[in-house]
């Protein structure tokens, strides 16, 4: 194993590029799923790459906060924020399903009627799977804390 050649500031400013880096690549695969989608429609064939990279990056972020006890820098885990973000994600699935629909059949009641539907189904999804998600990271921050408090007691017990 090769020693590391940086020092502290050099390696702060490394893991900032590498963290721009990584959001850049994540809201990049985003933006160029939903162009790809809008441009070509259903054809999962056109975004297979960019989604199984985005799945990847997206579980792993996911995972690897959880498992850190790491919920968000400026949101807090609240229903509220829950609810505010999964309506946001579903205005944006409604009309990107809008626009295929209306597109592939230029029928504008059917195209609204399917994307009212995918922005219910995407609110409540997103909302439930953040709400679960947000029990688990109390959970989870719950246990971190209470060891580090026994893991605290048990080296001051020791001096």
């Amino acid at each position: 194993m090769r020693k590391n050649r940086l020092d502290e500031m050099q390696e702060q400013k490394l893991l900032k590029i590498e963290h721009n880096g990584c959001w850049i690549a994540f809201y990049g695969l985003l933006i160029a799923i939903l162009a790809q989608v809008l441009l070509y429609g259903r054809d999962a064939r056109a975004i297979a790459g960019e989604w199984i990279v985005f799945m990847c990056l997206s579980w792993y972020i996911g995972v690897s906060c959880m498992r850190n006890g790491i919920w968000d820098r400026k949101f807090s885990p609240l229903p509220k924020t829950n609810l505010a973000f999964s309506l946001a994600a579903g205005i944006i699935v409604g009309c990107v399903f809008f626009w295929i629909n209306y597109r592939e059949y230029h029928a504008l009641g059917g195209a609204a009627a399917s994307g009212i539907f995918m922005f219910l189904i995407t609110v409540v999804t997103c909302f439930v799977s953040m709400s679960f998600a947000a029990h688990l990271y109390r959970k989870r921050k719950e246990r971190l804390e209470n060891e580090e408090e026994e893991e605290g007691a048990d080296e001051y017990g020791k001096e």
